[in-house]
């Protein structure tokens, strides 16, 4: 064999070698894909071919104590189109005939054909579920698609739940809103097993009993091909409706409450000061709790909201209404979430805390002059006569000032000479006040509660480190003056606990603040002979098949630290209040023609400054005096006088409760207290 076809026969050699090589590595790939990882890729072709579709659940209901809906679902009409039918993977009309369907659509519901696709290319729709376009389609559109589908190819009519509010604004700051979740949400582990896109509560109960309203998410199985269209519907299983909740709030109160309330606010403006304007009366809050228990009847905030604005995502010019200074920010619950100084409402607390400290007894006289003096400042009474010698009823019944200063002060020398002595303190009003309710937060099943303010020694040397530079700065750069002076003050001892501050909190005034809750809570205590409970509005969750899932009893914060005696003095003082002839709330009473010798009423005035707006206006009561069953309190800002504005919207609310009556708003008493 010559040399050339040597090298010829290696040569077919070497290529037959390559192609039995490549067929092997062939053969061994195709055995691969088919043996060891053929399961593996069915199941992708599977998937593929098969798209699942969550379904998002109705929520449950929240009910009143007689099973009224406050809250339900309804079916609403809507026209959904399908995003992978019409759209293409820019999110733009895929073909033609898209742009034909979309151009028909928009003419039907007058939505232009931009929105229509910003709608379908939101992130908040799965791209295998029909987006919706318009909810509460008027019947005759719904004919139009239905029996013209031919023109309508991608775009369905379907029924979906939509949140509904039978009974509009009323208890809106209670049973709340919902909205789309968000990312911060998504990452919590509370919703672990949520979606973007989902519905959650946002506010209110909505979103204190989410885990139970929220019900059980469907699926569904679409059979789609390779462009994403679907071709048929493989069935799935259908979304369980969530957990209702029923509540302790009585409907028709709650409805008179929010209008007594309003009305009440409104009438106050025709008051006129001393100085010659008119109240302001911006807003305020009421609060209805049982006695027995603290459980909430009916609690009210005004100005107030509508929550169905919020289904399908609030519009801007309604969020830019709720968000504008000048409407008082209705979203606000100001009986859970606002905080003021409470002003002579607190007394029972201060009264509290001198029985305690062992300063008086429940007969103790004390005088009760028109001023009284501690250093260089003179501290003055609302009334500016003296009232003579006063016992702890007698101070209450007055709402004398100077009763209280005077026990203020001489626990302050005590816890003075006691913090010098042995450097430590028992600050007698801080501690008494947390057992009253004040200072932290009662728990109540609504989010966002404040925890008002009872200052301490130590509260004011943390508050002080904080704010000394501000101090000490304005010290050198306001001219001379009593801003001045006042801030060179603060810079080298606002953080000494002095005097004036332990006068002013005995008052409610100075740094004390509290929330109108908070205030109820303490008198629900006073009324049910001493037990602090923590206010609550879910009763039970019950399951759509009618089956109890969870209930809720009342829970007691502790006992208030008051003896029997102590606390028939409180209760006396409070019930000479309105039934006394002499009660600073009497006269609102009888100008309401409440029928006081068939249903006493105990309660409290108060009439708190915050500088240099007109002073806050209080009233806090409970009724039948002997046999409490309700406990209502009243807080309106900028309202003048409790005795003016808060306690005779309180009298009417109390009329309402007990089935009376409700009679119209006259012109107010001159303020007392």
């Amino acid at each position: 064999m010559s040399n050339n076809e040597a090298t010829s026969a290696l040569r077919l050699t070497l290529v037959a070698g390559v192609i039995v090589a490549l067929f092997l590595a062939l053969f061994g790939r195709l055995w691969f894909l088919q043996v060891l990882a053929g399961e593996r890729f069915a199941a992708l072709a599977e998937s593929n071919r098969v798209q699942i579709v969550v379904l998002e659940p109705p929520r449950g209901r929240i009910l009143a104590a007689d099973g009224e809906e406050l809250v339900k679902n309804r079916p609403a009409q809507t026209i959904s189109a399908h995003k992978r039918e019409l759209l293409n993977g820019l999110g733009e009309p895929r073909d033609e005939q898209a742009e034909k369907v979309l151009a028909r659509l928009s003419q039907l519901l007058s939505i232009p054909v931009d929105e229509i696709v910003e709608r379908m290319n939101s992130r908040k729709y799965s791209p295998h579920r029909p987006v919706p376009i318009a909810v509460d389609v008027p019947p005759e559109l719904i004919f139009a698609v239905s029996e013209h589908q031919e023109l309508f190819p991608g775009i369905e009519a379907e029924t979906l739940p939509v949140r509904t509010y039978p009974h509009g604004t009323t208890a809106a700051h209670l049973v709340g809103y919902t909205g789309e979740i968000s990312q911060e949400d998504l990452e919590q582990p509370q919703f672990a097993d949520y979606r973007q896109g989902d519905l959650i509560g946002w506010a209110g109960l909505e979103k204190t009993y989410e885990p139970y309203l929220h019900g059980e998410e469907g699926m569904r199985k679409l059979e789609v091909n390779a462009k994403g269209i679907v071709q048929a519907n493989l069935g799935g299983r259908e979304p369980a409706r969530g957990d209702d909740l029923w509540t302790s709030l009585d409907l028709d109160l709650q409805r008179a409450t929010e209008r007594i309330l309003q009305e009440g606010i409104v009438a106050s403006r025709e008051i006129q000061r001393d100085d010659g304007r008119f109240l302001p009366s911006v807003a305020g809050s009421a609060v209805v709790l049982d006695a027995r228990d603290s459980s909430v009847v009916a609690i009210a905030s005004w100005p107030t909201y509508d929550p169905s604005e919020f289904v399908g995502g609030v519009s801007f010019d309604y969020w830019g209404w709720l968000q504008d200074p000048a409407n008082q920010y209705p979203l606000i619950d100001r009986a859970i979430q606002s905080a003021y100084p409470p002003g002579s409402v607190f007394k029972t607390v201060t009264g509290a805390a001198a029985l305690e400290a062992g300063i008086v007894g429940p007969s103790t006289p004390v005088s009760c002059p028109p001023s009284w003096e501690l250093g260089n400042i003179t501290f003055r009474n609302w009334n500016p006569r003296h009232e003579g010698s006063l016992d702890l009823a007698g101070a209450l019944r007055r709402s004398c000032d100077t009763y209280f200063y005077e026990l203020a002060a001489q626990q302050w020398v005590r816890e003075t000479n006691q913090l010098n002595e042995t450097g430590k303190v028992d600050e007698i009003l801080p501690r008494v006040a947390h057992d009253f309710g004040f200072g932290r937060t009662l728990g109540i099943d609504l989010p966002s509660e404040r925890s008002g303010q009872v200052p301490s020694r130590a509260w004011r040397t943390a508050y002080w480190a904080e704010h000394k530079d501000t101090y000490c700065a304005k010290a050198e750069s306001l001219p001379p003056g009593y801003a001045r002076d006042i801030n060179a003050d603060l810079c080298r001892d606002g953080g000494r606990w002095r005097g004036g501050d332990a006068v002013n909190s005995s008052i409610g005034q100075g740094d004390v603040l509290a929330t109108p809750l908070q205030v109820a809570a303490s008198y629900a205590a006073i009324a049910n002979g001493g037990t602090l409970y923590a206010p609550r509005i879910g009763q039970r969750i019950v399951s759509s098949e009618g089956e109890t899932v969870a209930e809720f009893s009342p829970e007691a914060l502790g006992r208030l630290p008051v003896d029997e005696a102590g606390l028939a003095a409180i209760r006396a003082g409070l019930r000479d209040v309105v039934m006394h002839e002499r009660g600073t709330g009497r006269l609102a009473f009888t100008l309401a023609d409440f029928p006081l010798d068939s249903i006493p009423v105990a309660g409290k005035t108060g009439t708190a400054e915050l500088k240099p707006k007109v002073p806050y206006a209080w009233f806090a009561s409970y009724a039948p005096a002997d046999d409490p069953r309700y406990v209502v309190v009243v807080s309106v800002e900028e309202g003048g006088g409790g005795s003016q504005t808060a306690a005779p919207i309180a009298a009417r609310i109390l009329q309402a409760a007990f089935g009376l009556d409700v009679a119209p708003f006259v012109a107010g008493p001159a303020n007392v207290d």
